[in-house]
């Protein structure tokens, strides 16, 4: 068994918001909603936007329990306000006010993952400590492509054609939960051979007896349960189109290479946390009074220039997604004739495209032919697009 008896084992901390399957549409509803609330005070704000989450689509009949995740999830890891208790004031974030003015989650989430690291404002206090004391300083998505790449290198140099892949449960075990990885004692290489030599030697990861991964309660829990964060931070990158998922593996998109180049060459860090390694008694409130410093880091070092989507990487498939090519969209873009219905024709077309890329790369072709524009002078349903969740079931998810 994999890191079984090894002290460099440790579990990561939450990264993702549970309500996973439909990241997409949660986030652009939260982004709208978080830019309609004023500066007020934090009880106020919060009454707001506990009300904004009650009216998402499916949430009315929700526990408050549940509705309450959602509303200290989302902000504490995509930085959707910021809360000034001192001052008790509390306001819509640059980055919220980015995704909802843009609508580009693409180019949001890249801006999100390039930034994203452990230590950060996202944990809570005494995850902080523990990640401090085990010395470690962690951006996830630099790894993964860092990891990635290093793959595609040692397969190459082996003759092998295939491209580097890497499963939920191969990052949580070799990246995630490595204290030596984590660390920046082992380099990406190192990682990439070790998977590589795992599924030679058919290493068996997760044993649900293992104490390491206990519950608080001391139960067993699943192997879902274990992997889910670091799987969250890949299908982030998906959505980010850093990566591809194919049956359950993740390697890296192919016509990215420039923005997979500024991820695997990112220097940039908070220092926040600095002040605090090395100490031997770290008091929790202390690191609490970072948490507004992160915020205000993420928000203020954001480039918005920086990923700017390619419409070309969405619509890169024309065989197969017959929607637009690039001559219909530069005469609609330049012609001074151009109508408010040749433009909204274009956008759904693009966002259909979007959709049926999206169920291609999630294993979902069976659905790609099925998704369709709804246009009708006499039908109007209230929504443009008809398209699937891609999340196991038949559910449709209307746009």
């Amino acid at each position: 068994m994999y890191l079984k008896e090894n002290e460099a084992f440790i579990e990561s901390v939450n990264t993702g918001v549970k309500n996973k399957s439909n990241i997409e549409n949660v986030l652009l509803y939260m982004a709208n909603e978080c830019c309609r609330i004023g500066k007020s005070s934090c009880e106020e704000y919060n009454k707001k936007y506990f009300k904004a989450i009650k009216m998402f689509p499916g949430n009315i009949d929700m526990a408050d329990k549940t509705l309450n995740n959602w509303r200290t999830e989302i902000p504490a890891l995509f930085g959707f306000y910021k809360e000034d208790k001192e001052a008790d004031i509390t306001e819509t974030s640059q980055m919220a006010k980015f995704l909802n003015e843009n609508q580009d989650l693409t180019q949001f989430l890249r801006i999100f993952l390039l930034s994203f690291q452990f230590p950060g404002g996202h944990m809570k206090p005494q995850d902080l400590k523990d990640i401090i004391h085990n010395n470690i300083r962690f951006k996830p998505a630099r790894t993964i492509v860092q990891v990635l790449k290093a793959g595609n290198r040692i397969l190459c140099e082996q003759g092998n054609e295939k491209s580097m892949s890497i499963s939920a449960e191969e990052a949580t075990y070799c990246i995630f939960n490595d204290i030596r990885v984590t660390s920046g004692q082992i380099e990406p290489d190192a990682v990439a051979e070790t998977i590589l030599n795992n599924r030679k030697n058919k290493i068996k990861y997760y044993y649900p007896n293992d104490k390491k991964v206990f519950s608080l309660k001391g139960k067993a829990r699943s192997k879902g349960d274990i992997t889910r964060y670091a799987g969250d931070i890949l299908d982030y990158m998906v959505i980010a189109n850093l990566l591809e998922k194919h049956y359950g593996y993740y390697t890296l998109k192919g016509n990215e290479y420039s923005v997979l180049e500024i991820f695997a060459n990112d220097k940039t860090w908070f220092n926040g946390y600095d002040y605090f390694y090395g100490k031997q008694d770290i008091d929790t409130s202390e690191l609490a009074k970072v948490e507004p410093l992160w915020f205000e880091y993420v928000n203020n070092t954001m480039n918005p220039d920086l990923f700017r989507t390619d419409i070309r990487t969405v619509l890169n498939d024309v065989q197969e997604i017959d929607v637009v090519f690039d001559e219909r969209i530069k005469s609609v873009v330049t012609s001074e004739d151009k109508t408010q219905k040749d433009i909204g024709n274009l956008g759904e077309a693009i966002i259909c495209g979007h959709e049926k890329m999206r169920l291609k790369i999630n294993g979902y072709e069976e659905f790609v032919k099925l998704v369709q524009i709804v246009d009708s002078p006499t039908y109007h349903p209230g929504y443009d697009i008809d398209s699937y969740e891609a999340d196991g079931t038949e559910d449709h998810r209307y746009i």
